[in-house]
């Protein structure tokens, strides 16, 4: 009671004149006051005002005659948590103890405020990037005003403390733009370290452009979330233009704190690009679809079921002819589920799946799967999956129905960048490619290796690939493909992911010379790395989640169109290595061999045991699978006169 009556008795008109202390001099010009723990008494215009419960409980003053100065700052925090009837304008005499708090100086303590009468402060004018980082010292609880449009680039602390990372322009992580080996971008050399300035001049430039946009509030999960969109999300890429804030410093970063309503200009969320074309291709990283519960993914059955919620709604509204998808659990269970939720909302049968285990190495491996309505799956799934890589590898070639033309689609999930065991050439150096680069380019040797023997064994030399190669546009992987003669098909100013406010694609699309000129369009879906990870299916995000596609993963989608009538019908023939041709369609198995000799297939379940046994006529067999289970099948074919064994697995749906 004493305490409150103080502030109220003390907020009078002056009568006796106070020895003065100016915030400029309070403030200084280094980072911290040299007048911590001092008692002060100053003078300054309140500017902003951020008091009540779940606030910072406080108000900004500012003196903008303070000094000719530039390094010191004209204005301070004052934190007097029962403070009342201080508003914006108001020329304020404060009593109080600097403090310098968590890197902050600010009063506190306050023993006296005195209103001295009415003013108003122009804000101070600033553009981003910043000079330098160390710069916003001298601007320290200043009004500021922003008249360009900056962009937001980081939502991660936005529903849990209304923050938002804002910049000049969206920002790409450096080697997405700046190649750390050659000066001009376009060039392929995979190894050393010759432009590797430019790369972290680059850096620098985010550095300069970045600063934290606040909400004012201190509590957690602040209710409604700060600048929400109607759609209930705050997506990057949004942007905020003539903005006046304050300037602080809380939690070792600089940040502003707005004064007035923020004017931002929402980023909608993206239709599903037009790529054209008659057939289209897909591929999205999944982010970890297990059904082992706890591990990499879902934590419980309700979890997964919202994260299976939002896939089947993205892969349902691609209505993609065959897709990619990475980073599934390393078993059967968790890609037969996807599979039939995915079938279960399109239709029994729309898609069939292919994939290979990688034996005994866990964590996570990519299947494809494909419309047996549109495309064909002719030979054998091809895997490459030595000791270098961590999953296999997958390449199917597939036949349109429609039109006979043929094409390779080749999965790809490099190493990642995360740094668990690095050494040697692997440990991260320093040149903006992250951990285990070497790694990524031996991986991407042997796929070159391996992809041009199925070229040539199949014939077909229009092949497309995409994956996650957890490697950015102009690091060593991708210079390593446009040597060997890829294309890669996304613009260079294009981001499929978000990590810590700089953006840039890890996914990628590319294409032999014989598909290239197939092609008909190229694009990201950006579902996912736009969108707040808070908006995804975990249980601390459940009052945010939405049932669609947007932030399912936090990778976006790959669309590809292809005009089939442009694809080559020809084959040359497929060699002795690969000799049986695989096909699924509806509820009926069918095989072709390399000639007229007879050869038997054999189906068998999941424990290996036979189940149905045929032989072929005219080189051809057939196995009728109505009535059987749905699960997972293995097929083997042995022609025992030319010593010829061949084996794949199928998914009855």
């Amino acid at each position: 009671m004493q305490r409150s009556s103080l502030w109220s008795l003390a907020f009078v008109c002056a009568t006796v004149a106070q020895a003065q202390t100016p915030i400029c001099t309070i403030q200084g010009s280094g980072t911290a006051s040299a007048l911590d723990g001092t008692v002060v008494t100053t003078t300054g215009t309140v500017t902003a005002v951020f008091l009540g419960t779940g606030t910072m409980q406080g108000y900004f003053i500012e003196d903008p005659t303070c000094d000719s100065d530039p390094a010191t700052s004209n204005g301070v925090f004052v934190y007097q948590p029962n403070a009342s009837g201080i508003t914006v304008g108001q020329r304020l005499q404060v009593t109080g103890t600097v403090d310098e708090f968590q890197g902050l100086t600010e009063i506190r303590t306050v023993t006296a405020v005195q209103q001295l009468g009415t003013a108003v402060v122009a804000p101070t004018q600033l553009t981003l990037p910043i000079g330098d980082p160390a710069l916003w010292e001298r601007y320290e609880g200043m009004l500021v005003r922003f008249p360009q449009a900056l962009v937001v680039n980081d939502t991660e602390n936005w529903l849990r403390y209304g923050e938002v990372v804002l910049g000049p322009e969206r920002a790409f992580t450096a080697t997405q733009l700046v190649d750390p080996n050659d000066v001009v971008a376009s060039g392929t050399t995979s190894t050393g370290s010759a432009n590797v300035t430019a790369v972290l001049t680059r850096e620098d430039l985010n550095l300069r452009g970045r600063i934290i946009l606040d909400d004012g509030r201190t509590s957690s999960y602040p209710e409604p979330p700060p600048l929400q969109s109607v759609e209930g999300t705050l997506r990057t890429g949004s942007t905020v233009t003539d903005l006046v804030a304050v300037v602080h410093y809380a939690f070792d970063e600089y940040r502003l704190q707005p004064v007035g309503v923020v004017p931002i200009a929402h980023q909608a969320r993206p239709a599903l690009p037009e790529v054209g074309g008659t057939v289209r291709v897909a591929s999205l990283n999944v982010l970890n679809y297990f059904t082992t519960l706890g591990v990499w993914g879902a934590a419980t059955q309700a979890e997964q079921q919202r994260q299976r919620t939002k896939l089947v709604a993205a892969l349902q509204a691609v209505d993609a002819d065959a897709v990619v998808l990475c980073e599934l659990e390393n078993n059967d269970a968790a890609w037969t589920d996807l599979l039939a939720a995915l079938n279960m909302a399109m239709g029994t049968g729309t898609y069939v799946g292919l994939e290979e285990d990688a034996s005994g190495s866990g964590g996570t491996k990519s299947i494809i799967l494909y419309k047996p309505s549109v495309l064909s799956a002719t030979g054998p799934l091809y895997e490459l999956n030595t000791f270098t890589f961590q999953r296999p590898h997958l390449t199917q070639s597939f036949t349109v129905n429609a039109t006979g033309g043929r094409f390779l689609l080749s999965s790809m999930h490099l190493r990642s960048k995360l740094c668990d065991n690095a050494t040697g050439a692997n440990v991260d150096q320093g040149d903006g490619q992250g951990c285990y680069n070497a790694l990524r380019r031996t991986q991407v040797q042997e796929l070159l290796a391996h992809w041009s023997g199925i070229r040539s064994t199949t014939g077909i030399a229009a092949q497309l690939v995409v994956g996650d190669l957890n490697a950015y546009a102009q690091e060593d992987p991708l210079d390593a493909l446009r040597a060997a003669g890829m294309s890669t098909l996304l613009g260079e100013e294009e981001h499929s992911y978000r990590f810590e406010g700089r953006f840039g694609t890890l996914d990628h699309v590319l294409a032999t010379d014989a598909l290239e000129g197939v092609v008909t369009g190229a694009a990201v879906w950006h579902i996912n790395s736009d969108e707040p990870a808070e908006l995804d299916y975990h249980e601390d995000n459940l009052a945010n989640y939405q049932a669609n596609a947007f932030r399912c993963s936090d990778h976006d989608m790959l669309v590809v169109g292809l005009d089939a009538a442009d694809l080559n019908v020809g084959v040359s023939g497929l060699a002795s290595t690969s000799p049986f041709i695989f096909h699924a369609q509806a509820n009926t198995l069918s095989w072709s061999g390399p000639d007229t000799h007879r050869f038997a297939v054999e189906l068998l379940d999941g424990t290996g045991r036979t189940i149905a046994r045929t032989m072929s006529i005219n080189g051809s067999a057939v196995l009728d699978m109505h009535g059987r289970a749905a699960g997972v099948y293995l097929w083997r074919c042995v022609d025992q006169g030319m010593g010829l064994v061949q084996a794949g697995r199928y998914l009855h749906p």
